[in-house]
C-alpha cells in the first residue's frame, strides 16, 4: 500500500483487535524536500549487496605491510577502523544514470504469473545478456524463458572503484595493464578515503591481483577564511575563476541571485558576501592562487582560505618581475653567460647566494619527495624574497653604480651569479607558478653551447650539489 493508506489501515486493524489506544501529534523532525516540500521517507526495496569482509582484510594487510603508504600517516588509523568494522556493501541504486546492474531475472514460459524479482533463485549474473542467456539455459535446461535485466544501476563508488583498472583497458589483457598497473601515487581528498580509496584497493586486489597504487596522498579540504564548510546557502563558496580573474561585489551578488536559493537563504548568503568581500575579489591570477593553496597544506585536514593571502602572492609575482627587470638591465643586451663559472674567484656575496641557493634546492627536493609541499614552498619563497631580492640584489647594486675598471671583475662575477640564480630559481619555482616562471625564463639569456630547451617545463629540475667548495 502507499504509506499514507497503510497508516490508516494499520490504525483500523489495531482498532479491530482492540489494541488501539489513542493518536497524538508526533514532534519528531521529518526531512522535507527543498524543491517540492514533500516529506522525504525511505522506501523499502530489494537491493544487491557485496560481502566485503575478505577484501577489507586484504586492504588492511596491504597498509600494515607497507605495500600501500597513506600520507599523512595519521589517516592510517581511520583506514584500519573503517575496514575492520566494514558492513555488507549495498551496491544497487535506483537512479536514471550509471552502470546497469549486470543481473537478469529468469521468467519461465509456464510461470508467467511469477512476480518479477520475487524469487531470488531466478537471478543470473553475467557480463552481458549473451552470457546470461547461456547461464539461464544451464540452470533451466529444456525450458523456454525470458530474461529481464534489473533496472537498477551500480553505486557510483562501485563504478569509480574500478577506475585504476578500467582506464587501462581491463578486463582485457592489454599492454597498458601490464605496463602501468599498479600505479605509483593517488592524490585525493581525505574525506573519500573510505568511499573511493578503500573501494579501489579492495576491487583492485580482488580483480587486478595487486594493489592499485603504492602511495595515497590525501590533501586538505578548502573552507572559508572563518573555517566554515563552503555552502551555497551560506554564500561562502569561492569560485576559483573569480579569484583568478577578479569580480566586483555586484557580480558576486548576481551569482547568488542566479542560484535559485530560498529567499531566506539568499538574504543570509548576500549578507555574508557583503561582509567578507565588501570590495569584491581582486584579480589574483592562476599562479598566485596555485601557490597559495599549495603553501596552505600545513593545516592538517583543512585549509581556511583567506583571499588576502592570495592577493599577497599576486604582489609577490610583481617582485619576481622586478627582479628579472633588474637583472636584464644589469646583464645588458650583449651578455652571453659562460657554459661554466668559476666560483673561487667570485666575491663573497656571490659565493654566499649560490650556497644558500643550493640549500634551498636541497630543502625543496627533499620536501617534495616527502610530500611536504608547505616546506617546499616555504624554502623557495624564503630564498627568493629574503636572500635573493632583499640581500643579494641590494648588495651587488654598488658594483653597477659606475664603470670603474676596478670593479669589472666583481661586476662580471655578479652577472654570472645573478643569471645562475634566476635560471635555477625559476626552474625551482616552476611547478608551483608555471605561467609567470615560463614567461620570465624565456627572457633570460642562455649559453651559446647549451642545448636550450623550448620551455622551462621540459628543462631539468634543479638538483642538490652535494659538495661545493666556495673557498
Amino acid at each position: 500500500m502507499p504509506r499514507f493508506t497503510a497508516r490508516v489501515a494499520v490504525i483500523e486493524a489495531l482498532k479491530a483487535k482492540g489494541l488501539y489506544k489513542e493518536t497524538k501529534k508526533n514532534e519528531m523532525c521529518l526531512g522535507v524536500c527543498s524543491r517540492t516540500n514533500d516529506v522525504v521517507e525511505p522506501m523499502i526495496k530489494p537491493q544487491w549487496f557485496v560481502n566485503c569482509n575478505t577484501m577489507a582484510k586484504a586492504g588492511i594487510d596491504a597498509v600494515r605491510s607497507k605495500r600501500i603508504e597513506i600520507i599523512p600517516q595519521q589517516y592510517e588509523q581511520d583506514w584500519y577502523r573503517w575496514l575492520a568494522n566494514i558492513h555488507d556493501w549495498c551496491v544497487s541504486r535506483q537512479l536514471w544514470w550509471g552502470h546497469r546492474v549486470p543481473a537478469w531475472y529468469v521468467v519461465l514460459e509456464d510461470d508467467q504469473e511469477n512476480i518479477l524479482g520475487s524469487d531470488n533463485d531466478r537471478w543470473v549474473v553475467a557480463r552481458n545478456e549473451s552470457e546470461a542467456n547461456l547461464e539461464a539455459h544451464q540452470k533451466y535446461p529444456g525450458k523456454k524463458f525470458e530474461l529481464h535485466q534489473d533496472p537498477d544501476v551500480l553505486d557510483t563508488w562501485f563504478s569509480s572503484g574500478l577506475f585504476p583498472l578500467t582506464v587501462l583497458g581491463w578486463p582485457d589483457d592489454t599492454a597498458d595493464v601490464e605496463a602501468f598497473y599498479p600505479g605509483s601515487v593517488l592524490e585525493t581528498g581525505h574525506d573519500i578515503l573510505f568511499f573511493w580509496v578503500a573501494r579501489m584497493v579492495m576491487m583492485g586486489m580482488q580483480l587486478g591481483g595487486d594493489v592499485p597504487f603504492q602511495k595515497v596522498y590525501l590533501h586538505p579540504m578548502i573552507r572559508d577564511a572563518h573555517g566554515r564548510k563552503m555552502s551555497k546557502s551560506l554564500g561562502n563558496v569561492i569560485d576559483p575563476v573569480d579569484v583568478i580573474n577578479g569580480i566586483p561585489l555586484e557580480g558576486l551578488l548576481k551569482r547568488l541571485e542566479e542560484g535559485y536559493l530560498d529567499p531566506n537563504e539568499l538574504n543570509i548568503a548576500s549578507d555574508g558576501k557583503k561582509k567578507d568581500f565588501p570590495d569584491g575579489i581582486a584579480e589574483c591570477g592562476t599562479d598566485a592562487l596555485r601557490f597559495a593553496l599549495v603553501s596552505y597544506t600545513s593545516q592538517s585536514d583543512k585549509i581556511n582560505l583567506d583571499i588576502k593571502r592570495v592577493v599577497g602572492y599576486r604582489q609577490w609575482c610583481n617582485k619576481l618581475w622586478n627582479a628579472i627587470r633588474f637583472a636584464m638591465g644589469k646583464l645588458g643586451n650583449h651578455y652571453t653567460p659562460p657554459a661554466t663559472i668559476s666560483v673561487t674567484t667570485m666575491p663573497p656575496i656571490c659565493k654566499w647566494i649560490l650556497s644558500v641557493l643550493n640549500k634551498a634546492i636541497g630543502k625543496t627536493v627533499t620536501s617534495l619527495e616527502a610530500y611536504k609541499s608547505f616546506d617546499a614552498t616555504s624554502a623557495i619563497y624564503s630564498w627568493w624574497q629574503y636572500q635573493l631580492c632583499d640581500v643579494f640584489i641590494e648588495a651587488i647594486k654598488p658594483y653597477f653604480f659606475n664603470d670603474s675598471q676596478e670593479l669589472e671583475s666583481a661586476r662580471a662575477a655578479s652577472r654570472d651569479a645573478l643569471r645562475v640564480c634566476l635560471d635555477t630559481g625559476l626552474r625551482l619555482l616552476h611547478p608551483f607558478m608555471p605561467y609567470v616562471t615560463e614567461e620570465l625564463w624565456q627572457r633570460l639569456p642562455q649559453p651559446k653551447d647549451s642545448c636550450r630547451k623550448d620551455s622551462i617545463m621540459v628543462s631539468e629540475y634543479p638538483s642538490l650539489v652535494k659538495v661545493v667548495n666556495l673557498s
